[in-house]
């Protein structure tokens, strides 16, 4: 299940219907989204698109008569509002029409009556109601589905309900839905799911019944989002953020993309260690075929090479991208301490001793190098994993966190009332079984440390079981509104309230063992993607503080 190539393929074949002809693209906030991530600028241009617009825009746009138009936006009451307007007053010569998703027959019957001077030749619905952000994943963009009542939203819950009808349809599956029993909101979103599923059994007639759909929430595993990653695209989650598959450093935009970067697509799920070792390995073949002669053995070396050297960044394509990066990183790795950070999560997630772990956590909140999220997402992971310890310090630590965060009481708080003990059902911190933690040593590069600290979310688990037939059916129960499909070949995850690229991770990696040994395959999909930052964020606003 390739949804990037799945999506490409759609939108292609949307220009392709425009025929030849100078194109523009009209397009909403969500499928600038979508459409940014499947394609590069460059390559649409090719396709002979080469102005692209916003329909809800502000300013004015110009009158192009001799452009085809194609538009393509969620069938949303808003759009269909904006669309009326525009073609009452058409800008262009002709408008071919592509919904996101299934769109109303009253609303074709509205654009039909707006459109006066008939310049609509085709309407259609092409089932691209996500941002395909790899092979493996979809987002939403949904940065909060959830209300004060920690529960999801209406319109939260419609948008999600459409996206997976979408993705699907898209993929032409019709799968039995599955949901996480322990929460209500995955139970409804499931039997929303599957209602509509039944009543638009028309569009599934010729979908494979191969698949599983399983629904579940954030907050069975809060313990993930809160850790510090070690793998390169999570890592630059973490410490620079990645946005559609961009990141902004020293005011640069960069895009980090395994469609356009053959280096980032080979080096995506490479530790630090790794990836700086090999940027080392790629700049010594340089010199090597230019006999150049220069010692590279730290992350300042390499940017002094590249800055030296402009022929090697025309050879590398965008190597020489990835040494602004992991500098940055390494330069985050040092200045904030994050190697002992880590060590203590390390501590805190596994089975480490709590009078210990309690007064490391006082030692680091006092160490003003230490900075105010990691001090925080210290204290969360905390109460996190010793909420039920009748000896535990929760109070104390808050008391002082609040000297850097003052909504320090109502941010633990809600993450514990959002995925503590009592909502939560599993065993997160069971020991090896359900988190593991390990140090790797590296042999790698100086200024690029050697310690690789891997966390195994409790998704892994989920995706193990299923993938060995052995899917916990007390936990996860198929909808009484769904049907069984004869046999399981694919799986695709919904997690509602934010995945992690930790977690998609551990989806690569089951992919890539299903190419020699066999399993389903498996697509991760989501509201949105979560770094610590985000999840604080996230609790602030289900009513964490401001």
């Amino acid at each position: 299940m390739d949804i990037l190539a799945t999506v490409r393929l759609y939108i292609g074949e949307m220009v392709a219907q425009a025929g030849p002809q100078m194109k523009v693209l009209l397009m909403d906030k969500e499928t600038t989204g979508i459409v940014s991530c499947a394609f590069a600028q460059s390559e649409m241009m090719h396709k002979e698109v080469y102005l692209f617009e916003k329909l809800d825009s502000p300013v004015p746009r110009e009158q192009i008569k001799h452009l085809k138009c194609i538009v393509f936006v969620r069938p949303t009451q808003e759009n269909i509002t904006l669309l009326c307007q525009e073609l009452r007053t058409p800008k262009y010569a002709q408008y071919f029409i592509f919904f996101s998703n299934i769109a109303n027959k009253s609303d074709i019957k509205q654009l039909a009556e707006a459109d006066e001077e008939e310049v609509v030749r085709e309407v259609h619905e092409y089932f691209c109601d996500g941002i395909p952000l790899s092979k493996h994943l979809l987002s939403i963009g949904m940065r909060n589905p959830y209300d004060a009542s920690f529960r999801l939203s209406t319109t939260s819950l419609l948008h999600i309900k459409q996206t997976i009808i979408a993705l699907t349809l898209a993929l032409k599956k019709k799968p039995t839905v599955c949901y996480q029993r322990t929460n209500e909101d995955c139970e409804r979103l499931a039997g929303e799911v599957a209602q509509t599923m039944r009543r638009e059994d028309g569009l599934y007639r010729n979908c494979k019944e191969d698949t599983m759909l399983l629904i579940v929430d954030r907050s069975e595993d809060c313990a993930t989002p809160l850790l510090n990653q070690w793998t390169y695209e999570a890592m630059v989650h973490e410490l620079l953020g990645i946005q559609n598959n961009r990141v902004t450093i020293d005011g640069q935009n960069l895009v980090l993309s395994e469609l356009q970067d053959d280096f980032y697509e080979k080096n995506v799920s490479a530790n630090f260690g790794e990836i700086g070792q090999n940027i080392k390995t790629l700049m010594e073949q340089f010199q090597s075929k230019t006999q150049i002669h220069k010692n590279v053995e730290s992350i300042a070396d390499m940017k002094s090479f590249v800055d030296e050297y402009p022929q090697f960044k025309k050879m590398s394509g965008t190597v020489s991208k990835h040494v602004s990066v992991v500098g940055e990183l390494s330069r985050l790795v040092g200045t904030e301490s994050l190697l002992e950070v880590s060590e203590l999560e390390q501590s805190l997630v596994v089975d480490g001793d709590h009078s210990q772990c309690l007064d490391r956590i006082r030692v680091l909140l006092n160490n003003r190098k230490i900075s105010n999220l990691n001090a925080t997402r210290l204290v969360l992971l905390y109460a996190l994993r010793f909420e039920s310890n009748q000896s535990n310090d929760i109070n104390g630590l808050i008391n002082i966190l609040k000297q850097r965060e003052p909504a320090a009481s109502s941010l633990v708080r809600s993450l514990l009332r959002f995925g503590g003990a009592t909502r939560r059902k599993n065993e997160l911190f069971g020991g090896q079984s359900a988190v593991e933690m390990t140090k790797r040593f590296i042999k790698g590069l100086k200024g690029v440390e050697n310690v690789y600290t891997q966390h195994t979310p409790f998704l892994l688990q989920t995706i193990d079981a299923i993938s060995r037939g052995k899917v916990n059916e007390q936990l996860y129960p198929k909808h009484a509104s769904s049907e069984f499909v004869p046999r399981v070949d694919n799986i695709i995850i919904f997690m509602v309230g934010g995945a992690t690229y930790q977690e998609l991770f551990h989806v690569r990696a089951a992919n890539e063992r299903r190419l020699q040994s066999g399993g389903p395959a498996i697509l991760l999909a989501t509201t949105h993607m979560l770094n610590t930052k985000g999840f604080i964020e996230q609790l602030r606003a289900m009513g964490g503080g401001q």
